[in-house]
């Protein structure tokens, strides 16, 4: 499937013209339609940020869609840094504390580090966000952070195990860690917890209940 097929089936599963596509995300509607016909090989960056909203995708989606692989590598890269960081942030910590700390398989595992003490065995997700400028109005911090919930907390609900006692999403971003705290699961019996990580600092900021 090429991209511009590839747009074409996004947008009709929203149920939206190219016209009203074009209105939302202030791209022109010939620019979409030559998108959509094949008539534009090569996609703006920036067009595929404007219409990655209106579209409910993740813009790296689309940049990987579209070809852009060198970008998908490079966010990666930062990915597996900021876990490198957040690891050696929060591990001296748990020891000090008491905890046994091992890293994870995420194939077998929820989270990034286990932790352990006595009958207590406690999960600890790091989830990586870019940091993006204040002007970026085509980045919604609210709708990713919210898919990011719906596919955790419905992962907890369903997990076969009854080893976890504790389980935390961890974050570096202050904007994605309010809205963590926005969403707290309704349902879910498993203590579940947010934390806030300076990775620069190497600090833990903040750590907060969302279903006491």
């Amino acid at each position: 499937m090429s991209f511009g097929e590839y747009l074409k089936q996004l947008r009709k599963n929203m149920s939206i013209s190219q016209r009203e596509l074009a209105e939302k995300s202030g791209v022109s509607n010939a620019e979409i339609s030559r998108i959509e016909t094949g008539g534009r090989q090569k996609i703006s960056p920036d067009v595929l940020r404007a219409i990655a909203p209106i579209l409910e995708i993740p813009y790296e989606e689309l940049m990987d869609k579209a070809g852009y692989i060198n970008s998908r590598s490079s966010i990666m890269t930062e990915h597996r840094e900021a876990e490198e960081l957040f690891i050696a942030t929060v591990t001296p910590k748990l020891i000090m504390d008491g905890w046994s700390v091992e890293r994870t398989k995420r194939a077998s595992f929820a989270g990034d580090i286990v932790a352990k003490k006595g009958k207590e065995e406690w999960h600890i997700d790091y989830r990586f966000f870019r940091t993006r400028e204040d002007n970026d109005k085509h980045f919604r911090y609210d709708m990713r952070t919210r898919e990011l919930l719906w596919r955790t907390y419905g992962r907890l609900a369903i997990y076969d195990k009854d080893d976890i006692t504790k389980y935390t999403i961890a974050v570096s971003n202050d904007k994605i860690y309010e809205i963590v705290l926005k969403y707290p699961p309704r349902l879910l019996r498993l203590k579940v917890t947010a934390m806030f990580i300076d990775l620069e600092e190497g600090k833990i900021i903040d750590e907060r209940i969302l279903n006491a």
